[in-house]
């Protein structure tokens, strides 16, 4: 009992980490997905960023602007100005295609640096290199708010970007994000604050020693993107630092709330009961798909 006391006195609840806002309920990548997941009282926000033609840090998931928008084309092909500032999201409610200075006057409001809350900003293998020094260049114009320096966390997907992200970003924390756990360990894990893994990857005991290695060293691990409330009970099993999701009421509910009204024998049955949700076939699917992957990572990625 007294080893478990230890135990259970070192768990971590996870952070909140809206994926996108809170692209459950609203468009994502938008002013109104990110209010709310703040209404909601998530911990973090994460989004995507690319470069416009004339040189604006627009946020986007896609290369192109047809999927969510009413726009067509890659997003470096036009102008922020007379072009993507007068498009609107398909998704229903309609809304404007947001900048990441837009998002960064959210974060800087003092009722969301009190609440400690910080953003991942998601920085796609796919980018031009260029959009770091737009980036910068955008930090700039914020150095007054000192508080950014502990709210922007800035991931990256490949090797290029690494040594201009730790040129630009001096100060702000730097998270690898991937699909590939060999090359997180190999690449990542000793240069960056935090590393944000795919569920599949970190499912095995390969993935559990690597959130052992990784917190020996100090560092954070996150996991995208979780929906499904058997992964997040094992996120939480895994001690985790953040989870990743679209359904951000879920999340708090399941990694936060319950989490913390549990005694430590009850959480000691709870974690039991997490890692043990898996069957034999449910592990080869993962394995499956935590191979492919590594594949896919490793064939437009080069990692």
């Amino acid at each position: 009992m007294k080893q478990l006391l230890i135990y259970i006195s070192l768990i971590i609840v996870p952070d909140v980490i809206a994926h996108r806002g809170y692209s459950g309920k609203y468009p994502e990548n938008t002013l109104i997905s990110y209010e709310e997941a703040l209404r909601a009282n998530t911990t973090a926000l994460e989004g995507d960023i690319r470069l416009s033609k004339d040189g604006e840090v627009v946020i986007m998931h896609d290369l192109t602007l047809q999927r969510t928008s009413t726009g067509n084309g890659a997003v470096f092909d036009h102008n922020w100005v007379g072009y993507i500032d007068g498009l609107f999201t398909k998704t229903e409610p309609p809304q404007p295609i947001p900048r990441l200075k837009d998002v960064f006057d959210i974060l800087i409001r003092p009722d969301v640096v009190a609440k400690n809350t910080y953003m991942i900003v998601d920085i796609k293998f796919d980018n031009q290199l260029e959009i770091l020094d737009a980036v910068q260049v955008l930090l700039e114009e914020y150095k007054a708010h000192t508080s950014l320096r502990k709210q922007l966390v800035f991931g990256i997907w490949d090797l290029r970007f690494l040594e201009r992200a730790k040129q630009l970003f001096i100060g702000y924390q730097l998270c690898f994000i991937g699909l590939s756990l060999g090359a997180a360990r190999k690449h990542f894990l000793h240069e960056l604050d935090n590393i944000s893994l795919p569920y599949a990857a970190l499912v095995d005991q390969e993935g559990q020693d690597f959130i052992k290695e990784a917190h020996s060293l100090g560092k954070r691990v996150f996991c995208w993107t979780i929906n499904n409330i058997e992964q997040m009970h094992q996120c939480v099993a895994w001690g985790l630092d953040g989870v990743i999701g679209d359904n951000v009421d879920t999340l708090i509910e399941n990694v936060r709330t319950t989490v913390n009204a549990m005694s430590p024998e009850e959480f000691e049955k709870y974690v039991e009961a997490s890692n043990n949700l898996m069957g034999k076939r449910s592990r080869l699917y993962y394995y499956i798909i935590k191979k492919s992957m590594s594949l896919i990572s490793w064939k437009f990625i080069g990692i």
